[in-house]
């Protein structure tokens, strides 16, 4: 879909709202079964912005990244009360396998976050909302938030390139697949310095950071924008009141507390899902104005 299509077509700051407080109450509530539901919610969200394609390209370093946050905290960690069982003089405590849990949950839903952050704000609209407060530092925080996309989207076609040559890192001795790594590696930093050197002459030519900065933006506060960031802030005031109250927080040490959510933990789970879906209902809205455009054709 283009960026004038449902949530893509959001103005940028209405975007910046978004994901700065989906980030601020995944750190603040520290429940698991809250933090299941939001990732379920970031979940869907990715899936109805590009299929889940960006979100499956990264499923199995996520997947590691939980099994390892759930593996390693209760062999770190001896804290709680209530002992499973002893791995030699180690104890494994429920808690501490709790902990490990809720903070994996966390973690996925922070990435699982990103993923659409990538998907959704442009370099143009982080070129927007911060170019004119720091330029420079606005360019750089962008080329190097796109830095590992970059390198890994040329990796890939390096390794296409090479193996049509018979040049691979998967097949043969350990010393020809570590040659054949090297030339990679090679390739790609020559690949990258050049743009690198290409990207400084056309920006040395265009007169970056010799003066002001004039640009043409596109990018109108429309209402749907007002009505979106009224029902964001409407939806995070009553988070923050609920969670002021103690409310969608657990406390694992030093001894579990029951995972059964409350009425104000439901309410703080109602308010959290409503803030991370709600973009999604301009996409559902365009959706149904296309099907019933073509359906009219």
């Amino acid at each position: 879909m283009s960026d004038g299509f449902g949530v893509r077509a959001l103005h940028p700051a209405v975007l910046l709202l978004y994901y700065a407080g989906g980030i601020a109450f995944g750190m603040l509530l520290f429940h698991p079964l809250i933090l299941l539901c939001g990732w379920g919610a970031c979940l869907i969200f990715n899936v109805h912005l590009d299929g889940g394609r960006s979100w499956r390209s990264w499923a199995m370093p996520m997947l590691v990244m939980f099994l390892f946050l759930l593996v390693i905290n209760p062999l770190v960690s001896h804290r709680g009360r209530t002992v499973w069982f002893y791995l030699g003089d180690l104890s494994i405590t429920m808690e501490s396998v709790a902990y490990g849990a809720t903070m994996a949950l966390f973690l996925l839903g922070l990435l699982t976050l990103f993923v659409s952050y990538r998907i959704v704000v442009t370099e143009h609209k982080f070129l927007y909302l911060f170019a004119k407060l720091s330029p420079r530092a606005a360019l750089l925080v962008m080329m190097a938030s796109g830095m590992v996309p970059r390198l890994r989207r040329r990796l890939t076609e390096l390794m296409l390139v090479q193996r049509a040559r018979g040049i691979t890192v998967t097949t043969g001795s350990l010393a020809a697949r570590a040659r054949n790594g090297i030339r990679l590696v090679a390739s790609l930093l020559a690949w990258t310095l050049e743009d690198s050197l290409q990207t400084a002459d056309s920006m040395q030519a265009r007169g970056y950071g010799t003066g002001p900065r004039s640009a043409y933006t596109v990018f109108v506060f429309r209402q749907r924008d007002g009505w979106t960031a009224a029902g964001l802030l409407l939806a995070a005031a009553a988070i923050l009141v609920l969670w002021q109250q103690g409310h969608g927080y657990l406390n694992i040490y030093p001894r579990l507390e029951p995972l059964a959510l409350d009425a104000g933990d439901c309410g703080t789970l109602a308010a959290y899902l409503v803030y991370l879906l709600l973009p999604l209902v301009g996409e559902w809205r365009d959706r149904r104005a296309w099907r019933a455009l073509n359906g009219a054709k």
